[in-house]
């Protein structure tokens, strides 16, 4: 998973080598970030350049409820936890909204979307699928994974009115929306690979 910054660069994770790196676009100056290993199993990436900031998640355990996710300045330097192992089940890909100072990921086997003001307070259940199913989630078809954010006010507006079902799965309104199962009659995508989220928190969707 790779995150382009305002400065025109790139990072990326090297989950083999556990390394944060960045590139120009064009492949040349490529730079070490982060040299000490991520948490376990490491995933998506999203780079904050306005505040300097590199975010992660670690997926962690998948059996075990301690991912995190994790966060350090554009040079490496101040390696915190914004969201502490256990803050979320297995975090997968995440995205910023700026304009509010949010920070949304997908909880796969957690089967949840999730949010958290960017100093990892405020944690939020945005849409929660399990439907009752203990947590790690053993149906993958309620697993939540990719992420986006539409930020622009006319993409608000557009997934604001955007169709009531994707798929098999149905938009509920509210900051804990609940997914049904998706159908095995679908003729459209039944795997919730994507949800896209409105920053007002009032819509989810998943496609």
């Amino acid at each position: 998973m790779s995150a382009k910054s305002n400065s025109g660069r790139l990072f990326f994770l090297d989950l083999g080598a556990g390394r944060i790196l960045s590139v120009n676009p064009d492949g040349s100056d490529l730079k070490t970030v982060l040299t000490e290993g991520q948490g376990p199993h490491p995933d998506g990436v999203v780079v904050d350049a306005a505040r300097g900031h590199i975010y992660w998640t670690n997926m962690g355990n998948f059996k075990a409820n301690d991912g995190s996710i994790e966060r350090c300045d554009l040079d490496g330097k101040n390696r915190r936890f914004a969201v502490p192992p256990g803050g979320t089940h297995t975090p997968k890909q995440l995205q910023i909204d700026k304009e509010t100072r949010k920070l949304y990921w997908c909880d796969r086997e957690g089967m949840r979307v999730m949010r958290a003001n960017l100093d990892g307070s405020n944690i939020e259940t945005l849409v929660d699928t399990s439907q009752g199913d203990p947590r790690p989630g053993p149906d993958a078809r309620k697993w939540c994974v990719g992420i986006a954010v539409p930020c622009p006010a006319s993409l608000r507006s557009r997934s604001s009115r955007a169709g009531m079902r994707v798929g098999s799965l149905t938009r509920r309104s509210g900051p804990a929306a609940r997914q049904p199962a998706p159908s095995a009659t679908s003729t459209r995508a039944t795997w919730p690979w994507l949800a896209r989220i409105s920053p007002s928190s009032k819509h989810a969707e998943f496609g």
